[in-house]
């Protein structure tokens, strides 16, 4: 009974801190201005009414030397906020996500907030709830056990996570809710979540892809097909309706050279640039120690997860680990961006998964309908 109050007291403790951290330390990425830039296109405004506002605003929220590092440090941020057609040539790659775009306007509704205020209690509570599901997993674990969810969640950076004002935090959380359905074979209601996912992030169908073929195991082929069928319809929906520019051109643009007009721009594709690109980005994350950390727990994790397949221990859990380790990996080969923030999406899910090894085989939501 002591250990559950203590273990209560932390969790209150840790959702403090996180609430506190986030709340007056929130992190005004430049993405904000391009999401709430996007808010505004979707409401019916015109280029430079929603230019004009997103500024305003930012300037209203921010300190004035943190609005002139946004605004004005460079020459890309100087060429946006100098030039409302320069931003809004950029918005095909966050109009991406209608998933985000329609919540933050469903907070902005409901609560009166602004863009940049929705986008961070968004990704702060999105960031608590995902504490609590850590918490609810492990609490009645016996001894130690019971407070696994602590440093877990740390070593996920959810911290970092609550103060992004990007897609990141709810997007790992919806996904995490839909792995949990996964685990406990809830399979149809977990790939409804994750082609959700994709209209937050896009990217998300590498995994949503690998994990919708898991039914194969069972011989089960309509529902790969299926669901195959659905997240493809949803990623190239949403690519289309936006006119995206097409995948190298948001590579060459975030990895090679910033553009700061996009409305035009159709490099050719250039394999000799991308392996440079991948090979000088693998090396950075190997020798960087802000970034080594979710890169090799990831390859550490595919190790691990593949021996205990072959070894037929906890094989329904570690196969989706190994899965969701795979796409973390194919995720970067794709777009190898060296910050961890990009895969946190996945890489939670990962670790709450993986983490599910140190529990005894009757607490853990192991099936005995997938095929060993």
């Amino acid at each position: 009974m002591i250990l559950r109050i203590l273990n209560i007291a932390l969790l209150l403790i840790v959702l403090s801190f996180f609430y506190q951290k986030a709340n007056t330390g929130n992190f005004y990425n430049w993405d904000a201005v391009a999401y709430t830039m996007a808010v505004q296109l979707d409401e019916g405004k015109s280029a430079d009414e929603a230019h004009s506002y997103t500024y305003k605003t930012l300037k209203d929220e921010v300190e004035p030397g943190l609005f002139q590092t946004l605004c004005c440090t460079g020459k890309y941020r100087q060429d946006q906020f100098d030039n409302a057609e320069n931003l809004k040539s950029m918005m095909p790659m966050y109009a991406l996500k209608p998933g985000y775009i329609a919540l933050i306007r469903a907070v902005k509704l409901f609560t009166g907030l602004n863009e940049y205020q929705s986008m961070k209690y968004i990704s702060i509570f999105s960031t608590l709830i995902m504490t609590l599901l850590f918490f609810i997993t492990f609490f009645f674990r016996k001894n130690v056990l019971q407070f696994l969810w602590l440093p877990l969640v740390f070593f996920s950076q959810f911290l970092l996570l609550a103060r992004l004002m990007t897609p990141d935090a709810v997007t790992a959380l919806i996904f995490l809710i839909s792995v949990i359905l996964l685990l406990k074979n809830k399979l149809h209601l977990s790939y409804l979540l994750m082609a959700l996912t994709l209209t937050f992030r896009p990217d998300m169908i590498v995994v949503a892809g690998l994990a919708g073929l898991l039914p194969l195991l069972d011989k089960e082929f309509r529902m790969p097909i299926l669901y195959s069928i659905l997240f493809l319809s949803i990623y190239f929906l949403i690519s289309t309706s936006i006119s995206h520019n097409g995948w190298w051109s948001h590579f060459y643009t975030s990895l090679i050279s910033t553009q700061s007009n996009l409305d035009s721009f159709n490099p050719s594709f250039n394999l000799n640039k991308y392996a440079e690109i991948l090979l000088g980005n693998i090396v950075w994350i190997l020798t960087d120690m802000n970034y080594i950390t979710w890169f090799s727990s990831t390859i550490l994790m595919i190790v691990l997860c593949s021996n205990f397949i072959i070894a037929k221990n906890k094989f329904w859990i570690n196969l989706i680990c190994l899965i969701l380790c795979a796409a973390i990996i194919i995720k970067f080969l794709i777009f190898p961006k060296v910050d961890a923030r990009v895969y946190l999406s996945i890489y939670v899910s990962a670790i709450y998964v993986f983490s599910l090894n140190f529990l005894e085989e009757s607490d853990i939501f192991e099936t005995d309908k997938i095929k060993q």
